[in-house]
């Protein structure tokens, strides 16, 4: 199985010197990201990196090219709101759903979370990202981790995914496009509607769903039809990409209109420049920290939201 130009399977562990660098970026009260990126200039150097131990202390590749795990591996945490809803909620025994899981982090944080006796499903339809999933998992043993190559979207079919740069930096881009887009690469992926696909994998109520699917979100929300009715999703994160919906003659309030006719209540994580911040050299703060009304966080360019069934309690 190839993860880019190297075996998954003949990666070493991280050099003397990364480690060295980790301890102390993972440490910097400030000029954090700035060093990592000087560190990590023009490398496209492959190893196996460890995540920091409140995240679950997992094996995982880490390629200096790809943004996300070099965060993760020098900075420590990545998504840092996100990540800290994740770690206020799930419990030993609880289920956790991750469509566009990427190359894992949130699916292997939530594993750590969960325990051999929770579950965990992780979706991710780029094939190329898909195997570095697929060895992170079975490289730490998380028996109770499924994944899934497929798209989560409106229908079970095919669909076709403009892939991401993979020259590039930022590798979680990839995106659902019309069979006639001028993208210069594009896969014909499987899809799948997720209310059907939690039913094969033997899961009924889903204690936090992620969804970052890139401008997708509205055809994600048309395959949760039925557990939205019945309250399966209890806790959702979501992302909103509104210029990605435009693409598609979508906006965001198409895609909040579901979940309120549907009775969940929303809010938002700040990502403003001054809470991204924060949240970057301060990770391990708690969630309610970093969360806001829903409207003030529909203000930013690409709003970080969180939903709850109406009988969750109120975050804020």
């Amino acid at each position: 199985m190839q993860t880019s130009s190297t075996c998954f399977e003949d990666l070493k562990p991280a050099p003397i010197w990364a480690n060295i660098a980790a301890s102390i970026t993972r440490r910097l009260p400030r000029g954090k990201y700035r060093l990592i990126e000087w560190l990590c200039r023009g490398s496209n150097r492959e190893f196996l990196g460890r995540m920091d131990p409140k995240l679950g202390g997992y094996t995982f590749e880490c390629c200096l090219r790809d943004m996300l795990a070099r965060e993760v591996f020098f900075a420590g945490c990545f998504a840092a709101h996100e990540i800290a809803f994740a770690r206020s909620i799930l419990r030993l025994g609880m289920s956790f759903v991750d469509l566009g899981a990427n190359w894992g982090l949130f699916s292997l944080v939530a594993s750590h979370l969960v325990g051999s006796a929770g579950h965990v499903v992780a979706v991710e339809a780029d094939p190329r990202i898909f195997a570095k999933l697929k060895s992170n998992v079975e490289r730490n043993h998380l028996n109770q981790v499924q994944v899934f190559e497929v798209a989560a979207a409106d229908c079970d079919s095919h669909l076709i995914l403009a892939a991401h740069d993979h020259g590039g930096s930022n590798w979680g881009t990839s995106r659902l496009v019309e069979a006639s887009s001028k993208a210069s690469q594009v896969f014909t992926v499987r899809s799948r509607r997720l209310d059907s696909l939690l039913d094969e994998a033997g899961l009924q109520g889903i204690d936090l769903l992620k969804v970052d699917v890139e401008g997708a979100e509205d055809m994600v929300l048309t395959g949760m039809e039925v557990g939205l009715r019945t309250k399966r999703y209890f806790r959702i994160l979501l992302e909103l990409h509104p210029r990605e919906l435009a693409a598609r003659g979508r906006n965001i309030r198409d895609v909040i209109g579901v979940l309120t006719t549907a009775g969940y209540k929303g809010y938002a994580l700040d990502y403003s420049q001054a809470g991204v911040r924060k949240a970057y050299y301060r990770p391990w703060r708690h969630f309610s920290k970093f969360v806001e009304p829903l409207d003030q966080g529909l203000k930013d360019p690409s709003p970080h939201t969180v939903w709850l069934a109406p009988d969750q309690p109120d975050l804020l």
